[in-house]
């Protein structure tokens, strides 16, 4: 069994790479639970291969929670956009110095693997559809901006000290338990509740939305 470490492994996309890596792993997440919601984990809470930990990346003293940690999935951030215009000085520190205490654990305690989560709100607004991965970077907003920058914190510590990096620049994820409201859910996620409550929605050529 490998021992995997997941950031933000109680919200919608860390729960369900959880329920997957448990059953094979020995897996400890840690959430504060900010953005994330322990209900989310109700089918593999009380599993034996599971830990959690009620923790901030920014707290001091996680040390221990990474020792012989072999993988390590960075799920952890605060999302949306709106709010990240508001509050920029939150989103730097949850997304760029919580990624940055991150890596120094895994340099310290010799993981040498990070799988990060990171957002194809770095494009901005492409000029070409599908996106290439090459893409001009055009980070608009706080939030798209902290969450480049974190993943370029990542690449470079992983050069230096020779942890393998692997960056995921995720594109409207969607399925059970993604977010349907608050200032920004996921596309998909939106579109599919306002069906299940009868208010399909026809996006038009201009883009204007008109009900069906």
């Amino acid at each position: 069994m490998k021992k995997i470490l997941v950031t933000g492994g109680a919200g919608f996309i860390g729960s369900h790479l959880v329920e997957k890596l448990v059953k094979n792993n020995k897996v400890t997440i840690i959430d504060d639970l900010s953005t994330g919601n322990i209900k989310n984990l109700k089918n593999v809470i009380k599993n034996k291969n599971l830990k959690f930990v009620k923790k901030d990346l920014n707290n001091k003293h996680l040390d221990k929670y990474f020792k012989n940690i072999q993988l390590v999935y960075h799920l952890a951030a605060q999302s949306d956009i709106i709010p990240s215009v508001k509050n920029p000085r939150k989103y730097f520190d949850s997304n760029v110095n919580a990624t940055i205490n991150l890596v120094e654990y895994c340099k310290n305690h010799g993981v040498n693997k990070i799988i990060y989560a990171a957002s194809s709100s770095c494009y901005g607004v492409p000029k070409k559809y599908p996106t290439n991965e090459n893409e001009k970077i055009d980070t608009r907003y706080p939030y798209s901006f902290t969450k480049y920058i974190a993943e370029e914190v990542l690449i470079h510590w992983g050069q230096v000290y020779n942890i393998e990096i692997k960056s995921l620049r995720l594109f409207n994820v969607f399925g059970p338990r993604v977010r349907t409201i608050g200032h920004y859910g996921a596309m998909f996620g939106v579109f599919l509740a306002q069906k299940a409550n009868g208010f399909p929605l026809t996006i038009v050529g201009n883009g204007e939305q008109k009900r069906d």
